[in-house]
């Protein structure tokens, strides 16, 4: 009975492991992006000091500056919006394997339950409903 348990315990380990994942790349890409956002308003405002006093020379490149950082920063929310994309796709696959695997669990668990009467099966209802989702009002809105 512990290969069922193993597996179980294999898919929450992948699972934390996924959501960890995504989480830290979602953080680095963050500071990425308030680096890039700093940076594009610090050379802004430094362009606009300089356009009021120069008007030519270190104009053109504090301008270019401010273009760069603001291209880096659409780039990196771009990457954001497909890493989400992904994560998702990760995630669904994820839901329905682990689906998958509680699906088979209970069917290789049905032949033990014969002895158990009405309350096995009732027992096993419960559990098919818990592992599907579907387990009550508490799902706050899911």
């Amino acid at each position: 009975m512990l290969g069922p348990v193993n597996a179980l315990m294999s898919l929450a380990s992948g699972h934390i492991s996924l959501v960890s994942n995504h989480l830290k790349r979602r953080i680095y890409l963050k500071i990425l992006l308030a680096l890039c956002v700093i940076g594009a308003v610090v050379f802004g405002c430094v362009l606009a000091s300089v356009l009021l006093a120069e008007a030519i020379g270190l104009v053109t490149t504090l301008a270019l500056m401010a273009g760069v950082f603001l291209l880096a920063a659409i780039v990196v929310l771009i990457v954001m919006a497909v890493e989400q994309k992904r994560h998702e796709l990760k995630e669904r696959a994820q839901r329905e394997a682990e689906k998958r695997l509680a699906k088979i669990a209970l069917v290789s668990a049905l032949p033990a339950l014969k002895g158990g009467g009405l309350l096995a099966a009732g027992a096993a209802a419960i559990a098919l409903m818990v592992v599907m989702g579907r387990g009550g009002g508490d799902d706050d809105g899911e």
